[in-house]
């Protein structure tokens, strides 16, 4: 195997985790909003801080690329009453991916993967909620990457609210790579970016 296809390999992991954090924001947004303590209706912030993203891909005779994304932000609008209303809106700085090998970080920042010298942000809307539970619901949206818009589906679900106006989060999902333009290594680093999303959002 070339040095070229190795790194690509490991590329794919932090890219598909950059989609699922958006993903995951949105459908959080758009989940079904529990009776926690207190009214979960109303516009959070969601910073870098209080978000843990991590991705990761199957590589074939070995184990898993993982990731994360160290920057990424957004807000997200919660109607505890009609719970299909509610809307998010998150931004990935993608020259924030980092891995634990730093050629494969550097690969996934090259113009064979995010290409952030041309393309530094991602960003992710929601379009359509689908409760599914009492807490959880499958929430459908669009990733603009690379300048190519695609859709994506994740399932969110809301686990905590506390009296301080925050409320807590997960979510997990996937999207295929390829559909971005970011084929390197296939099929050896599978095109499929499995992503799990943690986090907490503060009320403005």
């Amino acid at each position: 195997m070339t040095q070229t296809s190795a790194t690509t390999r490991g590329f794919k992991r932090p890219f598909r985790k950059t989609v699922a954090t958006f993903a995951c924001l949105v459908a959080l947004a758009a989940a079904p909003l529990p009776s926690f303590a207190g009214s979960l209706t109303g516009t959070y912030l969601l910073s870098p801080a209080q978000l843990a993203t991590g991705f990761s891909v199957r590589v074939l005779g070995r184990g898993p690329v993982t990731g994360e994304f160290k920057t990424v932000s957004g807000k997200m609008t919660l109607d505890q009453n009609r719970p299909e209303k509610s809307r998010v809106v998150v931004k990935v700085d993608l020259r924030s991916v980092h891995t634990n090998n730093d050629k494969v970080t550097g690969f996934l920042k090259s113009s064979a993967m995010f290409d952030v010298a041309n393309h530094p942000m991602a960003t992710f809307q929601s379009t359509r909620v689908h409760i599914t539970g009492q807490n959880t619901a499958e929430v459908e949206g669009v990733l603009n990457l690379r300048g190519k818009q695609k859709r994506t589906k994740l399932s969110v679900k809301i686990t905590d609210s506390k009296a301080n106006g925050q409320v807590g989060f997960e979510v997990s999902g996937g999207f295929f790579r390829s559909l971005y333009g970011m084929d390197a290594g296939l099929p050896i680093y599978a095109d499929k970016v499995n992503l799990e999303i943690r986090g907490t959002g503060k009320r403005s």
